[in-house]
């Protein structure tokens, strides 16, 4: 049974207890196809909990920001048409200081973004004293702050 069946039959920890084991072996041409269903399986799962998430926020009246100039501010969004070409951009930003995890690389490819704070600009009455909402920077604001050039050179300065 692959790794991918054994996740779906409700294996889900031990599966991704052996791809830890794995370490670098799980990119290997052999195994990343199936670890790679794991990854987008999971991350189905994390958009529809999303969903469900946000729905029930909105439900009790959790105070979302509801104008956007960007989309880090929208609560969800979906993967950007651009995704693939942000995230090789995204790499290239990055190689020097390591790499992107290929979790959030599905992430941005399946469930695009998320943002569930609290929009103080509307209301400073934080209905939860030190919750800490989930939020995920959208992949375009992201790569904009790889490519900021003050940026790289902070990053660089932080790296010697």
């Amino acid at each position: 049974m692959t790794l991918y069946e054994r996740y779906l039959s409700g294996e889900t920890k031990t599966v991704y207890d052996e791809v830890e084991r794995m370490g670098y072996a799980a990119f290997s041409k052999n195994t990343f196809p199936d670890i790679e269903n794991v990854l987008n399986e999971t991350f189905k799962r994390v958009a529809f909990n999303l969903n469900i998430i946000y729905n029930e926020l909105v439900s009790i009246n959790y105070l979302f920001k509801k104008t956007f100039n960007y989309n880090f501010e929208k609560p969800l969004h979906k993967p950007l048409t651009d995704t693939e070409r942000l995230l090789t951009v995204l790499e290239k930003s990055t190689r020097r200081f390591g790499f992107i995890p290929q979790s959030l690389k599905t992430f941005y490819r399946i469930v695009g973004g998320c943002n569930f704070a609290w929009d103080y600009d509307t209301n400073e009455d934080y209905m939860w004293t030190y919750a800490d909402p989930i939020q995920i920077f959208s992949l375009d604001a992201l790569v904009s702050e790889f490519t900021d050039t003050d940026y790289l050179i902070e990053l660089k300065d932080d790296f010697k």
